[in-house]
């Protein structure tokens, strides 16, 4: 038998996911979020707060693998959400330091000719 999620779990959750909700809308709208991000917490909130509000989607998905408690579960998911999280920020991380080494060395490569053009025509 799985054992419920205790009542005052449910509303730091109900209160966290609209918390978040209302945060990230509010930095979306000001331009302060890109869209992508925007949409990932946005709906990582709503699936929070679906949780909270019916645990029995939680009690069935903690059955499923076998866990006997709904908070562990509910811990368990969080923290493979949040390496999922991680592992796709340090890809872009690493997509954007080759680009800006690349940016940095096509600057040097237009500098040193600039500095070319000016030495020729100061000749």
């Amino acid at each position: 038998m799985t054992v419920g999620i205790p009542e005052g779990l449910r509303w730091v959750l109900i209160l966290a996911s609209l918390g978040i909700l209302i945060f990230v809308i509010y930095s979306s709208a000001k331009s302060r979020m890109n869209v992508r991000y925007a949409v990932v917490w946005i709906t990582w909130a709503v699936f929070v707060l679906i949780v909270a509000i019916w645990p029995g989607i939680a009690r069935w998905m903690a059955n499923l693998i076998g866990i006997q408690s709904v908070t562990n579960f509910i811990l368990l998911f969080m923290t493979a959400i949040l390496f999922l999280l991680n592992y796709f920020l340090y890809m872009q991380m690493s997509r954007m330091d080759k680009d800006i080494r690349k940016l940095n060395y096509e600057l040097s490569l237009l500098r040193q000719k600039k500095d070319q053009d000016d030495d020729q025509k100061a000749e």
